[in-house]
């Protein structure tokens, strides 16, 4: 019995032991994925940016710090997109550039700005040397054709640094070295065959979208075995447009070599200094010029100016009509008439309106007062209009305005006349009383009214001022159109601004009348076209001036001008696509022939550049590699003279005779000494120049 309970125990005992570590296994499981869910996987995106400018860096290595792996790589926006656990920390590094070290904690965005590093680019050589340690871009140059840079080179890759599983990045970079900016080029991506599978497999076989390096992708074969050489040789060609091509500029190349965890080698030099451009020397010389075709200048116009002149007539107390029987109305009548008549004779003069304007006198009732001003001003209209001719009747506008003088101007006549106590017993009922009828009443019970207003001051509103305005179309003359600019500039019409700029002599003034008409009227092709051909005599042109003028449709004065600033702004590329549009004629054929050239349109521009010149005639070979007929021309150069010299150097550099070539520089810089400083920007002839150069 009690050995069966004992077994029974035993058997209970064991069952609740096996629940309990069933329990405990549960609960370790739910642990464990409590501990994994702080670590999941999530999708990390962002945009790597060069600190304190914002630019974006391309070819950026993103590494999982724990690992090492390499995640991501920039593409050329500087952005990258990764899976990453949500607590790893990651690291951002490329050559030129401080690492950094980022903790995830979580965040689905991250932006990393990277700051400038010292990197010392080792100087590439034309010695050849036995690869063994190194990925070596073979030396080059920096070919010009327009604006656009053209890179050429192969890239020795040793077997013994190039595995199975590795990729190789190089990363060609132009280098302006007058604004310290660098470009990037197209990137040459080299891929082991088992790398390139794994990286497939890895983006789930979605590389295209996914790795922002694919698409530069060459995957290594047989055929890029050089030939009786233990190393790989691949091929790589590009080219970049360029603001300037006359600035200093050097290729440099980055490189690495990475596995899928960590970066095995990191290396940089330096492929090409300088640019191969013999047309920095083409001789050529641009004048702006005005636009002469009349059919093109704004047209005159006449403008509406406001003559102002004044009849004083006299009428009889209470009477409406106009006597011509007094003298002084028979003067200011006449004295109208004849300006009236010097208008119509003026044939750049046109009456547009006559206005009268009449005031009568305050005392008694206004209503009464009202009408006889009006009836006064009818009488006077109509007595101008019989002096008018029937031409000027049709054209013009004739309307009369009329008013009673208010009982103000009288306290101002009194106080202008010394009769202080006078003016302020008149204001006080004015301030008392709303109505012109009830001030006149209360004034007219004034003990001074009778002896200084009514016998005074009243008789002399009763004259009747009357004021005659009237608005002419005329052109105004030069000196009105400078009163004019004085007052306020912006008045001026196109034909004003034309008028004023056309008839200044002082440069200075020139430019400002021109851009003053620009900023009122920015359609006004002329003053552009014209501000630009005096821009150029100084050697100022601005490119953007011309830009909205120049095109099919435009003079060919303006597409000159507007050719000529875009070379002097090394703009060669836009240049040439407006002088398409110059027609062929003897005044043209050299401006779009050195469009052309500038350009790399060369075969089309040598026969009329040739004509030029013999100097221009070498350049133009050598810029076609006709390099041995460029030698053989340039004998015949002005013998003795410091650019001779230097062009033959050029001619004798290219046909592999550096020896007789240094000579000839040195002749070039002992004639002029500043040939030293092209010299060590020109890719024809740098590689002569001694290191201390």
């Amino acid at each position: 019995m009690s050995h069966t309970i004992f077994n029974i125990y035993k058997q209970s005992t064991y069952s609740r032991r096996i629940v309990q570590l069933r329990y405990f296994s549960i609960l370790l499981l739910f642990l464990l994925s409590i501990q994994v869910s702080f670590a999941q996987i999530i999708r990390i995106s962002g945009k790597v940016t060069a600190q304190g400018e914002g630019q974006p860096l391309i070819g950026v290595n993103i590494t999982d710090s724990k690992t090492g792996r390499l995640l991501a790589t920039t593409d050329v926006d500087g952005r990258y997109a990764i899976n990453a656990h949500s607590n790893a920390t990651l690291k951002y590094s490329m050559i030129g550039a401080e690492t950094v070290s980022v903790k995830v904690n979580g965040r689905k965005v991250i932006d990393v700005e990277l700051a400038a590093k010292d990197v010392f680019l080792e100087e590439a050589t034309v010695v050849a040397k036995r690869i063994t340690d190194k990925v070596t871009p073979e030396p080059t140059e920096i070919e010009v054709k327009g604006n656009y840079f053209y890179v050429r080179t192969r890239v020795r890759v040793p077997k013994e640094m190039f595995s199975h599983n590795t990729r190789l990045v190089l990363q060609p970079l132009l280098n302006d070295v007058t604004k310290k900016e660098l470009k990037a080029m197209r990137p040459l991506v080299y891929d082991a065959i088992e790398y390139n599978r794994t990286q497939d497999r890895m983006y789930d076989f979605d590389m295209e979208s996914q790795d922002p390096l694919a698409k530069y992708v060459t995957i290594k074969t047989d055929s890029m075995r050089e030939a009786g050489r233990e190393n790989d040789i691949i091929g790589y060609i590009d080219s970049i447009y360029v603001e300037d091509v006359n600035h200093e500029y050097s290729c440099d190349v980055y490189m690495s070599i990475e596995n899928y965890r960590k970066i095995l080698y990191r290396d940089t030099t330096i492929i090409a200094r300088g640019t191969v451009n013999p047309l920095r020397f083409l001789e050529y010389d641009f004048a702006g010029k005005e636009i002469t075709d009349e059919t093109l200048f704004p047209q005159e116009e006449l403008q509406m100016r406001d003559t102002k002149g004044e009849m004083k007539l006299k009428f009889e107390r209470a009477k409406s009509d106009l006597n011509m029987n007094d003298p002084q109305n028979v003067e200011e009548i006449e004295k109208l008439h004849g300006e009236l008549a010097a208008i119509e004779r003026d044939k750049n003069s046109d009456l547009q309106s006559l206005k009268i304007v009449g005031s009568a006198s305050p005392e008694g009732k206004y209503t009464t007062n009202q009408k006889l001003a009006k009836a006064r001003l009818n009488s006077a209209l109509q007595v101008v209009l019989s002096t008018l001719s029937e031409e000027q009747k049709s054209k013009a506008d004739f309307t009369t305005e009329s008013n009673v003088i208010p009982w103000e101007d009288v306290v101002n006549l009194l106080q202008k006349d010394g009769f202080n106590e006078e003016a302020a017993a008149v204001q006080n009922i004015i301030d008392r009383y709303k109505t012109i009828d009830q001030q006149g009443a209360q004034i007219k019970k004034l003990k001074f009214y009778k002896d200084i207003l009514l016998d005074t001051y009243l008789p002399e509103l009763r004259k009747v001022e009357y004021q005659l305005s009237y608005s002419i179309m005329r052109k105004l003359t030069l000196d009105e159109i400078r009163e004019l600019h004085h007052t306020d500039y912006k008045q001026l019409s196109k034909y004003e601004f034309f008028r004023l700029y056309r008839g200044e002599t002082d440069t200075v003034k020139r430019e400002q009348y021109c851009r003053e008409a620009l900023e009122v009227y920015p359609s006004l092709m002329i003053a552009a076209n014209d501000l630009q051909s005096l821009l150029i005599a100084r050697g100022t042109p601005e490119t953007d001036l011309l830009t909205k003028f120049a095109g099919p449709k435009a003079p060919v004065t303006v597409n000159s001008n507007h050719i000529i600033a875009l070379i002097e702004a090394g703009k060669y590329n836009d240049a040439v696509e407006i002088a398409q549009y110059l027609p062929d004629t003897e005044d043209t054929k050299f401006i779009k022939a050195v469009s052309q050239a500038l350009s790399g349109k060369y075969d089309e521009a040598y026969p009329v550049i040739a004509e030029t010149g013999l100097q221009n005639e070498v350049l133009m070979l050598l810029m076609m590699k006709r390099n041995n007929e460029a030698w053989e021309k340039s004998r015949g150069l002005n013998p003795d003279e410091a650019m001779t010299y230097y062009i033959q150097a050029m001619c004798l550099n290219r046909l592999d005779k550096p020896n007789e070539a240094y000579e000839q520089l040195k002749k070039a810089f002992e004639k002029d000494p500043k040939l030293i400083e092209i010299a060590r920007l020109d890719g024809d002839v740098n590689d002569l120049l001694p290191e201390n150069e």
